[in-house]
């Protein structure tokens, strides 16, 4: 029998050698070329790095390729402690606790609830979308935008639990000291003032894609660097219910149920 395959020929690309990184230059030692004995991270040595930055300056570092200013280190750090913790009430820390009360290899809760938390519900699902769309937006006033964030007709600008998020709202006005000088956050500020009033608002979604906007983060990378920020919290919840007993989980009781027997019972 002739394989369907037998004539399938090459395309003939040229893949390459080795793999390349503007990002880390590695030197090893003489005798073992697999050894690390210097690394440098963006032409920055890293072990200056861990003497002298806070984690999320190095964050920033890795996926902008500089060190950030004293303001945008700031902000950065500002806006990843607002995000640190999406709650209980979020379906990924759900997931998180479910996984960590089910006694699943601790390894596998943040992955988990990370998969979770990459929906479009309040998470890093919409969050690319939302950067792009920004851009555009907030090169008009926002009051041109506030029938369209009306009819939800905006990524991350929508209802929460049927109202507009309150906590969203706190956080916004915290963070505004910090990041009022960039162009989309001050747009997505004037938006949320037009039509909290509305039963509508921005989420945290909205706020990272501003803020990451701002410091200059391709759209491409919002979703991830959110899920970055939300990942202690979520791993926290499961941690703490991985060493509860399956009893300790919300079940409903029996007499919540209405059981009816089958007529040929």
């Amino acid at each position: 029998m002739k394989s369907s395959f037998s004539d399938v020929k090459s395309r003939g690309e040229q893949f390459s050698v080795k793999i390349e990184t503007k990002i880390t230059l590695e030197q090893s030692p003489e005798h073992n070329p697999y050894l690390v004995e210097k690394q440098f991270i963006h032409g920055y040595d890293h072990l200056d790095l861990l003497e002298n930055c806070n984690f999320a300056d190095v964050i920033y570092l890795l996926l902008r390729g500089e060190l950030p200013s004293k303001d945008q280190s700031i902000l950065f750090n500002k806006l990843a402690i607002a995000l640190i913790n999406p709650g209980v009430r979020h379906p990924a820390a759900q997931a998180s606790i479910i996984a960590g009360v089910g006694k699943s290899d601790t390894v596998n809760i943040l992955p988990i609830s990370l998969g979770v938390y990459g929906g479009t519900f309040d998470g890093a699902g919409e969050i690319e979308a939302t950067i792009r769309l920004f851009r555009k937006y907030a090169k008009k006033p926002a009051i041109e935008a506030k029938e369209e964030a009306l009819q939800e007709k905006i990524p991350s600008i929508t209802q929460h639990y049927g109202d507009a998020d309150t906590y969203a709202n706190t956080l916004i006005e915290k963070l505004l000291p910090y990041a009022k000088d960039g162009k989309i956050f001050s747009w997505l500020y004037q938006l949320q003032s037009l039509i909290y009033n509305e039963n509508i608002g921005i989420t945290k979604t909205s706020i990272c894609a501003a803020i990451l906007a701002d410091l200059g983060f391709q759209p491409r990378q919002g979703a991830s660097v959110m899920q970055l920020f939300a990942a202690p919290g979520l791993l926290a919840h499961g941690l703490e219910y991985s060493n509860k007993p399956l009893t300790s989980m919300v079940f409903e009781p029996d007499e919540a149920y209405t059981i009816e027997k089958l007529k040929n019972e």
